[in-house]
């Protein structure tokens, strides 16, 4: 495994470990959710976007933005994005490190899927999205969903 792989692994272990508190968060849809990058810590929210650096399916690099509020599934991008195609890479803007996670799977479907932290209250967790274009499909992290609860989540 090169150090990118292994520093992939490393931020999400380092965010995913249990605590002896259990004091939950509900976030609703709608919210805005401050989004940062787990290699270098830097926000990737600025005013009314998230902005990631991607890699089509064709290999072109490019920026896409998204929504930073939860369910809400708007995006712009410089470069073309195939409905239904699954990107190559997402990456932070600023240090340019993947975002990728290795092992994880959308939960409708086979795709890869991307990670970074949204900061919620005084704590920042994994927020997992599918890299297919078009796919719906988010989380927070099973560990730690102790601490927070999705909007339109099963326990609801």
């Amino acid at each position: 495994m090169n150090q990118t792989q292994n520093e992939s692994a490393d931020w999400f272990q380092l965010f995913c470990q249990k605590h002896k508190f259990n004091v939950r968060t509900r976030i609703t849809s709608g919210a805005y959710l401050h989004s940062y990058c787990p290699h270098c810590q830097k926000e990737l929210t600025e005013g009314n976007v998230l902005k990631l650096e991607v890699i089509n399916p064709a290999g072109e690099t490019g920026i896409v933005e998204l929504s930073p509020y939860l369910n809400v599934y708007e995006r712009k991008t410089d470069i073309a994005l195939p409905e239904g195609e699954e990107v190559r890479d997402l990456r932070c803007p600023y240090c340019h490190k993947s975002l990728k996670l290795k092992g994880r799977k959308c939960g409708l479907g086979d795709s890869s899927v991307a990670g970074f932290l949204v900061g919620v209250s005084n704590v920042k967790v994994p927020f997992l999205i599918c890299m297919r274009i078009g796919c719906p499909w988010h989380t927070i992290a099973s560990e730690d969903q102790d601490k927070i609860i999705l909007d339109e989540s099963d326990e609801w």
